[in-house]
């Protein structure tokens, strides 16, 4: 079974949770912010390690209370950094798919850890998950192909992307069509030990935080759903 039809499987046994089927949800439709109510995401992991008592941490551990205590999701970002970033998208993918002569298929999440942590991949392939990057500015599109400069928080989502997928390698690309010639970054990183070690730490950590704040207000993970 390739990764993308294990992950399809998987997904679909959450249905009755959710109300509805998870695998035909597009991403960024009403259903796919449902989905991700007051679950940490590879978008927010960074606010997870994130040292403890940080105005970032408890910020993001007091937005996922929110959700939960609301069952809405928190207003959407509308940068145009984002926008950006999700209009070249599909540009990205076709380019990666020529280069690499592999197909990309789409899944809208995938939970792991109960539903408390989750992500949204760009892509899935035969054995890896995509990450897919259209910077806002060109420079750092330009450190990714010169340098080999990643950011952290980039490397963050992409090691937190493994630990929930379960796989061993993403791809991780960087595309900018304003580039005078064609020149992509695409390269496949490898899961860490170091990295998943500090996510089995950190996260049951702020998990635990999280619901005793959840029980002081009189809620509990899950009821987002009901």
């Amino acid at each position: 079974m390739s990764l993308y039809e294990s992950l399809k499987a998987d997904l679909g046994t959450y249905s009755e949770v959710l109300g509805f089927d998870p695998v035909v949800v597009e991403q960024r439709s009403y259903p796919w912010f449902k989905m991700r109510l007051g679950v940490i995401t590879a978008s927010g992991v960074s606010a997870v390690l994130a040292k403890s008592g940080s105005a970032t941490r408890e910020g993001y551990m007091a937005e996922l209370i929110a959700e939960i205590a609301t069952g809405a999701p928190g207003e959407p970002v509308s940068a145009k950094a984002l926008e950006w970033g999700i209009n070249n998208e599909p540009a990205a993918i076709q380019t990666y798919e020529f280069s690499t002569m592999q197909t990309v298929q789409q899944i809208p999440f995938i939970y792991a850890h109960d539903m408390r942590i989750g992500c949204s991949p760009d892509g899935v392939t035969e054995y890896k998950t995509l990450e897919i990057k259209c910077p806002w500015n060109t420079r750092y599109h330009i450190e990714l192909i010169v340098d080999g400069r990643m950011k952290k928080e980039y490397q963050d989502q992409v090691q937190f992307q493994m630990f929930v997928a379960g796989n061993d390698q993403v791809d991780f690309i960087s595309f900018d069509p304003r580039m005078l010639r064609h020149v992509d970054y695409i390269v496949t990183v490898d899961r860490s030990d170091k990295y998943i070690a500090t996510f089995n730490d950190a996260i049951p950590q702020f998990i635990m935080e999280m619901d005793a704040k959840l029980a002081r207000l009189g809620f509990e993970f899950g009821e987002q759903w009901k």
